[in-house]
């Protein structure tokens, strides 16, 4: 959309270009993290590891799911 504005790729945004280059990074968010807010420590026992079975795998990531809500 923009190529068909007359945009070329390396020069900046607007009339005369001299606006923003680069875009604008997105930067992940923790949903409902408030003041305060603590890292949670992961329990040494729900790691994921390379001779896991997917039974084994699903059971973990769900009781690390099952502690984080509470």
């Amino acid at each position: 959309m923009l190529r068909n504005m007359g945009w070329q790729e390396g020069s900046g945004l607007g009339k005369d270009g001299s606006g923003m280059i680069e875009p604008v990074q997105a930067q992940a968010m923790d949903r409902r993290a408030g003041l305060g807010r603590q890292q949670k420590k992961l329990d040494p026992s729900l790691e994921v590891k390379a001779g896991d079975s997917y039974k084994t795998l699903i059971q973990k990531k769900s009781l690390a799911r099952f502690r984080e809500m509470s």
